[in-house]
């Protein structure tokens, strides 16, 4: 029983890095990454693939129009 604990948090790190790692941006947005905190590039909508706890994404920016009421 306890031999089976141990697996469960061991796969469930593995999927915990692996979702970490890749990053997929939808369309009309786009990802600013950060290496160590600093700006590092924007990723545009497709499928990415990061180093875990080095790179992360800082910012998620929305490229969709925005509508106003003008008075």
């Amino acid at each position: 029983m306890g031999d089976f604990f141990i697996y469960a948090i061991g796969v469930g790190l593995i999927l915990w890095i692996f979702f970490q790692t890749v990053r997929i941006v939808p369309q009309r947005e786009q990802f600013v990454v950060e290496n160590l905190g600093k700006y590092q590039k924007t990723l545009s909508a497709g499928f990415h693939i990061l180093i875990p706890f080095v790179q992360k994404v800082g910012y998620k920016h929305t490229l969709k129009e925005q509508t106003i009421d003008v008075p």
